[in-house]
């Protein structure tokens, strides 16, 4: 099975979220303007990555970085050659040369990183994705050329790392053409007719770390959802949630509700939902709510018996007439908490749909928009029989990613009617 499509369509933090929340083993393989590049995935976990654009190999960088000598490098790898069994580079050279190997996994673990956050650069191209265990694996474990650890990565991580040095690099090069703009207009005018100030830069109209919408006209005032609970919260005093006695989940917030200023409408808004949920319990579905039936939209954690998870739950339906778990909060349109009801045939059938057991309590978290719930997320925290923790935070992130989804929706009708 496999995964085929452009990153002008879905960008590669996208991808890395996707396979984070999946858990899936496999093979990335990226394409752009010549260029190539391969993430290699074990349980959701980035183990190894390759790219055209860094040939160097792993003896190169312990050489430049003075872990080993050139007559240390060539023993290893005569070593390697002539043993059987596929020992990497790295471990021959912590077990019979005594290199320090938290140096060794610390080099790669960097080099990896580097690796993956060039690719978030490839805005166009295309992508494979190929799910299973890494065949080619056990092959390269003999190749020196190549970097790959053995707790891998965490995907979620990359992501958000990668797009933030993205977005870094972008704010640098616009500053550069804003001043360069800025030099040429300047030595076009007159001496005596100097225009104004130019006005103050993005550090200093924004603290460190607050997200910024684009400015779309002279009179629109930079827009950052959530600050006023920030405010509330006490971090505009540099106090933690936890020293103001606020549920532990509230410090994910303000990396979550910054995302949220200029997600992609719909797709980006849920998978922001579903890895905040990814923090706080076990298993998670985001159930679009149509008309009149409830659908299964994505999920993580879900691990049924001789079927895809992803097959299950978006086959799974329930009609939204019908008494179940969830009518309740359809009714209220307010987070609850419920436990299935034994007997009640659509709540056994959830049951079934989501792997055959029933949860000690279930948490059921709508998404509204415009005046109606358009989503509901279930959470549990099987497989152990517990109940799920506080959710304070995540009450408060689905509040605005509502209110994020009517922004996106509002924005689109604007540009659709500007184009008529």
């Amino acid at each position: 099975m496999s995964l085929v499509g452009k990153l002008e369509d879905l960008g590669l933090a996208e991808i890395l979220q996707i396979v984070s929340l999946s858990h899936k083993s496999g093979i990335l393989e990226l394409n752009s303007r010549g260029r190539t590049g391969t993430i290699f995935f074990r349980d959701g976990q980035v183990i190894r990555a390759t790219a055209t654009t860094f040939p160097e190999h792993l003896g190169g960088l312990l050489l430049r970085n003075g872990l080993i000598d050139p007559d240390t490098l060539r023993q290893a790898l005569l070593i390697q050659q002539t043993s059987s069994g596929g020992r990497r580079l790295g471990q021959i050279l912590a077990t019979e040369f005594g290199v320090e190997r938290t140096a060794i996994d610390a080099l790669v673990r960097a080099q990896i990183e580097q690796i993956v956050y060039s690719f978030f650069a490839w805005g166009e191209g295309g992508f494979v994705f190929e799910l299973g265990e890494p065949e080619a694996l056990a092959a390269t474990t003999l190749d020196p050329l190549q970097f790959m650890l053995d707790g891998g990565l965490n995907p979620h991580w990359l992501a958000q790392e990668g797009t933030r040095l993205l977005d870094e690099q972008r704010r640098q090069s616009a500053s550069a053409v804003d001043a360069d703009r800025l030099l040429a207009d300047l030595s076009a005018q007159p001496a005596t007719t100097l225009p104004a100030p130019a006005a103050a830069t993005s550090a200093a109209l924004f603290p460190p770390g607050e997200a910024q919408e684009e400015v779309v006209g002279r009179d629109r005032q930079p827009f950052n959802i959530g600050i006023e609970l920030f405010e509330e919260l006490g971090e505009a005093s540099g106090l933690t949630p936890q020293q103001n006695g606020q549920s532990p989940g509230l410090h994910l917030l303000r990396g979550m509700l910054e995302e949220l200023n200029n997600p992609s409408l719909g797709g980006g808004i849920i998978l922001l939902i579903l890895r905040f949920a990814s923090e706080l319990m076990n298993r998670a579905v985001i159930f679009l709510v149509k008309e009149e039936v409830i659908v299964g939209l994505g999920q993580f954690g879900i691990e049924p018996d001789g079927e895809s998870a992803d097959v299950r739950v978006r086959n799974t339906r329930i009609p939204v007439a019908a008494e179940s778990l969830f009518s309740a909060t359809l009714t209220s349109m307010t987070p609850t908490r419920v436990i299935p009801t034994n007997g009640n045939p659509w709540d056994d059938y959830l049951c079934r749909q989501l792997g055959g057991r029933q949860p000690q309590d279930v948490f059921l978290g709508p998404l509204l928009s415009e005046g109606r719930v358009v989503a509901i997320l279930y959470g549990d925290n099987l497989p152990e029989l517990k109940p799920v923790g506080d959710t304070e935070a995540l009450e408060i992130f689905l509040s605005q990613a509502g209110l994020a989804m009517e922004k996106a929706l509002l924005e689109q009708r604007l540009m659709s009617s500007t184009r008529v």
